[in-house]
């Protein structure tokens, strides 16, 4: 045998013996981790139990399965009221609230997979697409009041005020009413935790359906939350000013076209008889 397949053998020999020592401690470690957990759960004593807790951070409004939750052995005497026991109870059901890693998965803080949406009477539910930077970050919750503008590449123009928020694609802040300051501090913790937004539900009149769909496929809709403070038809007014001194304009310049053509007919029958003029003359 020549020595360079000696020293291939010898070398693939050291990597068996490697991956072995690799494989053995793994296991170890393993091994050391459970027993440190089942000590620690001795000594608590008490009864222990199998619970649904989450392996990952999940987001608001995420569906449980078996990608995001698994079973952990907890004491009984440790876990939160309504805790799941079996997946019946959770897969296939969504997050109301964001869930941390190795947290246990409770009944109170899921939600049905579709939800269902009462609309006011003599208004009507509609869904329009938006996001995070049109929505105040995405911390958009239903039951709140807003007010919807649509952005053009040049102008911008309010489309509907007071309008409610029914349901938003992440599910944030469901069954919450607030405004403002009142709502800034469930609005902006903890935003990575949520699940980016997609489409917010709200509730407008028939007529507002339709301006809403067409400004929706032809600009930008932004989705505002004022304050509490501040004057909820100061922008309604403003907006019909604006929209009155656009037809003023426009009014004035058609009426300035008007006598614009009128000195211009003027001049031309002006023209007209001077040439008569000139022609009788000459005969």
């Amino acid at each position: 045998m020549s020595s360079s397949k000696k020293r291939l053998l010898m070398a693939v020999a050291c990597g068996v013996v490697a991956a072995g020592l690799l494989l053995l401690y793994a296991g170890d470690v393993r091994a050391q981790a459970a027993s440190s957990r089942a000590q620690a759960l001795a000594s608590y004593g008490g009864e222990q139990i199998e619970v649904l807790v989450a392996t990952r951070d999940i987001a608001a409004g995420e569906t449980l399965d078996a990608s995001n939750a698994s079973f952990e052995v907890w004491l009984a005497d440790l876990l939160p009221v309504g805790a799941v026991l079996d997946t019946a109870e959770a897969f296939g059901k969504t997050t109301a609230v964001p869930f941390l890693k190795n947290e246990p998965i409770v009944l109170a803080k899921l939600g049905e997979g579709a939800t269902q949406i009462v609309v006011p009477d003599g208004l009507c539910a509609v869904s329009i697409p938006s996001d995070d930077v049109q929505a105040i970050g995405g911390a958009l919750g239903s039951g709140m009041l807003v007010d919807i503008y649509a952005v053009g590449s040049t102008a911008v123009s309010l489309v509907a005020q007071n309008v409610l928020v029914l349901e938003t694609s992440n599910g944030f802040g469901a069954g919450s009413v607030g405004s403002g300051a009142s709502a800034s501090g469930s609005l902006f913790g903890g935003s990575s935790a949520r699940a980016p937004l997609k489409w917010v539900t709200v509730a407008v009149d028939a007529q507002t359906v339709q301006e809403l769909l067409v400004a929706a496929r032809e600009r930008n809709l932004a989705l505002v939350l004022p304050g509490n403070d501040v004057p909820r038809e100061l922008a309604a007014q403003q907006n019909g000013s604006s929209r009155s001194g656009a037809s003023a304009s426009n009014a004035s310049a058609s009426s300035a076209s008007a006598s614009g053509s009128s000195n211009n007919d003027g001049q031309a029958a002006g023209n007209n008889d001077a040439t008569s003029e000139n022609s009788e003359e000459s005969s």
